[in-house]
């Protein structure tokens, strides 16, 4: 609705008379008759009838939306009204039939004990017509009663007698009754337990002569009892006993759960194998444990007569060898020549079934030697107590006064001593693994001190002269890096090892030369340049991540030739360098 604007004052004139280019009295005449007053005046007259028109509608809306909330409140509330009636209406309904039919039967049973009461003043037929209202009216109380009880009650106890039904039916065990011949054999879980039972009876014929003939069973499934069902070892018994077989009971000898044969002495049987397995321990040794690698045990049960075996080739077996691979782990000291001979093999069929591992092996390499192995292996755990050297440690000093191919043995460390006490297994006789239990140092290590120098190198050296020697020496091969493993540091080690300056870090040539080899090593030096120097003098760089130089290419002193890794037998980042002189190893400490 449109809202009127309130009365002018007296002396104000009326505002819905008042011209729209009326300008405030306190504006300067000068102004008011100015183009601006104009502007002014349409500008304020469009802001108040803005103004005006905004309260409006906000007024307007306002109302619309309480009214709006208002119809829906009482909608809503007609609504629940509506609703409440139509649920409480059956039960008002019902309520109302409960009490006329109760003051139905309050009548009818005051006024039959009314004539009961009265009885001298009735008939006969009367006292008769009103016993029989009492009892109708009796039974029809019980009648409704019953009716409404079933009526809730009912489906409860439904729901009871079906959740005991299926917790019965549920808990019932299903299987299988076997027959086979026309006879019940056993009762089983399910088919596979005759599978398996069927493929232990075949793992038990080792004569191919003898033919398990096809057993066809007949199943059928009935209700029993877990207990008895039948396990697939002893289902293949009662196979074996309703066949026509020729079977006898007898203990079955299995290893790693493979059979071997059968017996009917079980006690000659472990007498021999206790034999076998005590041939491991030496004399006077009562404390060691021995144990059999494999898993061997002895299952009773009926089996073929062609399986029996008698002592003697039970024993032949025991002490024979089958298809197989035995590795020895290198250990300190050790060298292909050394294994060969504790193995009894020549150097030919160690290289031959070692062809990586022929020339250079490492600590904790395995080491293949022999490719066969006892039928039955040994375990042999004792506990010992033996001298072991503790190594000592490096320290090195740096100084600014040298180059950094300089490097001087200050101080020799001296390796230390310590008591150790172990539990070491052997296996066949080989040592396998090693359990310390305690150590004990009886003499310190003393650490070697090396000092190296840290200047580098700015000049070049001299080309070699016909001698193979330089002006100036070799130069040392890497920036940095300290000596891991000297020459011969260890058996078989031909060269000197560098390390400490981290995989890929450049390798240097040690003198000017010819490259004649730069590839892969099949002796176990990875990746390897070889640089020919003249004079019959050779440089080798091993175990290199990369290299940057071919065969044929000449080299400088100090030129990059490869990156430092640990390619073939490296147990670490390190350069093996070896120096040659007419195909010779020398040590190549003496270049420097």
């Amino acid at each position: 609705m449109d809202e009127k604007l309130p009365a002018a004052k007296p002396g104000e004139p009326d505002r819905a008379e008042a011209p729209a280019t009326d300008l405030p009295e306190e504006l300067p005449d000068s102004f008011r008759e100015s183009p601006l007053s104009i502007l002014y005046a349409a500008v304020y007259n469009f802001c108040y009838l803005v103004g005006v028109s905004f309260v409006r509608q906000t007024r307007s809306f306002y109302f619309n939306f309480l009214g709006f909330f208002r119809r829906l409140s009482a909608d809503l509330i007609s609504y629940f009204k509506r609703l409440s009636y139509r649920i409480l209406r059956p039960f008002d309904e019902w309520l109302v039939s409960q009490r006329e039919e109760i003051r139905f039967l309050r009548r009818t049973i005051g006024k039959c004990l009314s004539v009961l009461h009265e009885a001298k003043y009735h008939t006969t037929e009367e006292i008769l017509s009103a016993i029989w209202s009492l009892t109708a009216a009796f039974l029809r109380l019980v009648r409704k009663f019953l009716s409404r009880f079933f009526n809730y009650a009912g489906p409860v106890i439904a729901c009871v007698l079906l959740y005991f039904t299926y917790d019965y039916f549920s808990g019932l065990q299903y299987g299988l009754r076997l027959q086979y011949n026309g006879k019940d054999v056993a009762y089983i879980s399910d088919e596979n337990v005759f599978f398996s039972a069927e493929q232990t009876m075949r793992s038990r014929t080792l004569s191919s002569d003898y033919k398990i003939e096809d057993i066809v069973p007949e199943y059928t499934v009935v209700v029993a009892d877990s207990g008895l069902f039948t396990s697939s070892e002893d289902l293949a018994n009662l196979l074996f006993k309703a066949s026509t077989a020729n079977v006898i009971e007898a203990y079955g000898l299995y290893v790693d759960d493979s059979f071997v044969g059968c017996t009917d002495e079980p006690d000659n049987l472990l007498l021999l194998l206790d034999e076998y397995r005590e041939q491991y321990r030496e004399p006077g040794d009562s404390d060691s444990i021995l144990r059999f690698v494999q898993n061997i045990r002895l299952t009773e049960g009926i089996y073929p007569v062609s399986s029996l075996m008698a002592m003697s080739s039970f024993r032949d077996l025991f002490y024979s060898q089958t298809e197989g691979e035995q590795y020895y782990t290198v250990e300190d000291g050790d060298a292909p020549l050394s294994i060969s001979a504790e193995f009894g093999l020549t150097y030919a069929e160690y290289a031959a079934m070692n062809p990586d591992l022929q020339d250079v092996v490492h600590v904790g390499d395995r080491v293949l030697v022999s490719r066969s192995v006892q039928f039955l292996s040994v375990t042999t755990t004792k506990k010992e107590t033996y001298m072991e050297a503790v190594p000592f440690d490096t320290d090195y000093t740096y100084d600014d006064n040298y180059y950094t191919t300089y490097s001087k043995v200050t101080k020799d460390g001296v390796d230390g001593e310590q008591e150790v006490t172990a539990f070491i297994t052997y296996e066949n006789g080989v040592a396998v693994n090693t359990q310390v239990l305690s150590t004990t140092m009886i003499t310190e290590p003393v650490n070697r001190q090396i000092t190296m120098g840290t200047k580098n190198v700015i000049t070049s050296v001299q080309s070699p002269t016909s001698s193979g020697s330089t002006s100036y020496g070799f130069i040392w091969p890497t920036i940095g890096g300290y000596v891991s493993c000297g020459y011969w540091g260890y058996w078989g080690h031909t060269g000197m090892d560098i390390a400490g300056c981290g995989w890929g870090s450049n390798i240097y040539a040690a003198a000017s030369g010819t490259v004649v080899t730069a590839g892969w090593s099949r002796g176990g030096y990875g990746y390897y340049i070889i640089i020919n120097h003249g004079g019959g003098i050779q440089t080798l760089y091993g175990h290199c991540s990369s290299l940057y130089v071919k065969a044929g290419q000449y080299v400088n002193q100090g030129d990059v030739i490869a990156a430092m890794g640990a390619t073939g037998n490296a147990t670490g980042t390190h350069l093996h360098f070896e120096v040659r002189v007419n195909g010779q190893y020398t040590n190549p400490a003496k270049y420097f």
